[in-house]
């Protein structure tokens, strides 16, 4: 009896003992009063990833669903009230030359026709359902910067920018004037167009790479009665000025203004004016000249450089379009090597 109590004793002064809450507090200044934090990567969870950007090129088909009113595309109402006035304004001009017996307006009617003919291929594109330009879906954006114009091209190529709204830091519009000489030289010509300026939160040269071999792809070849043909059209919507800022030539419905509305949402929303003057040119130095000029064809303008470097440098047409070739050449192929 006697040994049972005695170990019966000694069980619960050991249990008490081992009790982290009868333990006498450190004193201060000894290692274990001093607190030891684990580093931050560390103290996270395995599970949250150090983030990235997912911005990346998809093809068309993979594009998911957008949201309700989300897809901005090229007028198709825009497009098929041409094309009928046109039609219209021929036929009137035939019944008008035979009440009037006047040949004239078979001429003009023929005119009116030839153009509604070479007028065609885009009113058809406008109604394939390639024919968009950004759709807004609930993980973020895709811009598709193959033109609707060039739906002939192959299909299962990448033509698709996805972007995160989470990658996105920005969003500006920029309302941009653009001054010219006149074809005699004695006036100036105003053009306008309005861009949307997605800035980035990370390069993409990816993204600057894809929009290049854009650029050069070629078209396939076509048979036709006569033989075979291959033709591209020159329209490139989607520009990347800068490796973060994705440029949007905007002509697409519903205006930009709905666009910023949703981005407003996401990012902030930023505007700007902008006027690019051209008739100076010959003041410049001659790299600066090449810029502006650059500037004209990257922005689609290409007849209009040709003419200007053929008044600043006294180019003959051809001259005029092998240079202007060269300097789309070497700012390609810069952009390849950045």
């Amino acid at each position: 009896m006697h040994c049972s109590q005695s170990s019966t004793a000694s069980l619960v002064t050991d249990f008490f003992a081992n009790r982290d809450w009868e333990r006498a507090p450190p004193r201060p200044g000894s290692p274990e009063a001093t607190p030891t934090l684990a580093p931050l990567h560390m103290a996270l969870p395995e599970h949250y990833p150090r983030s990235r950007s997912l911005v990346r090129c998809i093809t068309d088909a993979d594009v998911p669903a957008t949201l309700p009113g989300g897809t901005f595309r090229y007028s198709r109402a825009m497009a098929a009230l041409v094309a009928t006035g046109m039609l219209a304004g021929g036929a009137a001009l035939i019944v008008v030359g035979r009440l009037q017996e006047n040949p004239f307006a078979y001429y003009f009617a023929a005119l009116l026709f030839g153009f509604l003919w070479i007028y065609r291929s885009m009113v058809i594109a406008r109604f394939r359902p390639t024919n968009w330009l950004v759709r807004v879906a609930d993980d973020g954006l895709y811009i598709k910067y193959r033109s609707y114009l060039n739906h002939h091209l192959p299909p299962n190529d990448a033509t698709v920018i996805h972007i995160p709204f989470r990658d996105m830091r920005s969003t500006r519009i920029v309302r941009e004037t653009q001054e010219l000489p006149d074809t005699d030289g004695r006036g100036t010509m105003t053009h306008r167009r309005t861009v949307v300026e997605i800035e980035l939160k990370d390069e993409a040269p990816e993204i600057r790479q894809a929009l290049s071999s854009e650029c050069q792809a070629r078209p396939p070849r076509v048979a036709r009665w006569y033989g075979s043909s291959a033709a591209k059209y020159r329209h490139h919507p989607v520009q990347m000025p800068t490796p973060r800022i994705i440029a949007l030539e905007w002509g697409v419905f519903p205006r930009a203004a709905r666009f910023l509305g949703i981005m407003a949402m996401h990012t902030p929303v930023e505007g700007a004016e902008i006027v690019r003057d051209y008739t100076a040119l010959g003041a410049m130095v001659q790299h600066e000249q090449e810029s502006r000029l650059l500037e004209l064809t990257e922005r689609g303008r290409i007849m209009d450089a040709i003419r200007l470097a053929r008044s600043l440098y006294g180019y003959d047409v051809t001259q005029a379009r092998q240079f202007i070739d060269g300097l789309s050449g070497r700012a390609k192929a810069g952009a390849r090597e950045a």
